[in-house]
């Protein structure tokens, strides 16, 4: 799988619809796959199992990325199994603002001068946006755009009123999104919980545990299955060839039966012809 994708042709059904003709031949090259219904059944395994193997991969690619803070130095520590140009894809996919979190994202828009931060709707905007091949920005989803139309309006409202303790910027990203991670409650964005970090790669190092489980059991299951099927198979050839056995020795003692009654037929036949023709030598001679 590794040698044939890239992480450059985007999610794992576009990587399919591109690879995946390629990657089950490889399979089926390695090992000897049963026609039918049951080549479709394990086709489809092969490429779930592929999924997961995928999925495993990038989330320890992800932890690789993580642990520098540099792309310098996150180029400098390659893996040995990912091509520079997918590895520099990823890093730069890695640190795209669709990654980050809406803190780190309302920290970048801060103003250097004034030390003020970007209004929540702006923010929000710079997070789930990205320019188009004519250079446009357009949304990532519709979803994203919907929820900045409702941040818009709660801004102007808290702009346009005249209120006594107006909305924080934390209590107007709630009030839209809900509870966000990335900050804590009375201390605003920018302020991460602690260890943070070390619970996003002990979730991601269990995410790749709990894959690669799975995957060791799904292997499992389909090697006991196939062990089964051949058993089964080795059982209804040996008896076949035991069937064909007995019939061939049935057909020889049978040979053998029908020679041995020919030939005592035909020796009684020869002992009655001696008889008579001794008894008409003696009636001969007595004639004479």
């Amino acid at each position: 799988m590794r040698s044939t994708i890239s992480f450059q042709d985007g999610n794992w059904q576009k990587i399919v619809m591109k690879h995946g003709e390629v990657m089950w031949l490889k399979v089926k090259d390695k090992f000897e796959v049963c026609s039918g219904l049951r080549e479709h059944r394990f086709q489809a395994f092969v490429i779930s199992t592929m999924q997961r193997l995928f999925r495993a991969w990038k989330a320890r690619l992800s932890i690789l990325y993580s642990k520098y803070s540099t792309n310098e130095e996150r180029l400098s520590h390659r893996p040995e199994d990912v091509e520079l140009e997918d590895w520099k894809y990823l890093i730069q996919y890695l640190g795209s603002t669709k990654f980050k979190s809406f803190a780190e994202v309302e920290e970048s828009t801060r103003n250097p001068i004034t030390g003020e931060l970007d209004i929540p709707d702006k923010v929000w905007e710079i997070q789930h946006t990205r320019k188009d091949d004519g250079g446009e920005l357009v949304w990532l989803d519709s979803q994203s755009q919907q929820i900045h139309a409702q941040l818009q309006e709660v801004v102007a409202q808290q702009q346009s009123e005249e209120i006594e303790q107006p909305m924080t910027r934390d209590e107007i990203l709630s009030s839209v999104v809900g509870e966000r991670t990335g900050y804590v409650r009375g201390k605003g964005y920018g302020k991460k919980p602690p260890k943070k970090s070390n619970i996003q790669q002990a979730n991601i190092e269990a995410s790749v545990s709990s894959a690669i489980d799975i995957v060791r059991q799904e292997m499992q299951v389909e090697m006991n299955r196939k062990l089964q099927e051949e058993c089964e198979q080795m059982a209804a050839e040996l008896q076949r060839n035991m069937e064909i056995e007995l019939e061939r020795k049935l057909a020889e003692e049978r040979q053998h039966a029908n020679a041995d009654t020919d030939k005592r037929i035909s020796l009684e036949v020869e002992k009655k012809m001696q008889e008579q023709f001794a008894s008409f030598l003696t009636r001969m001679q007595q004639q004479q």
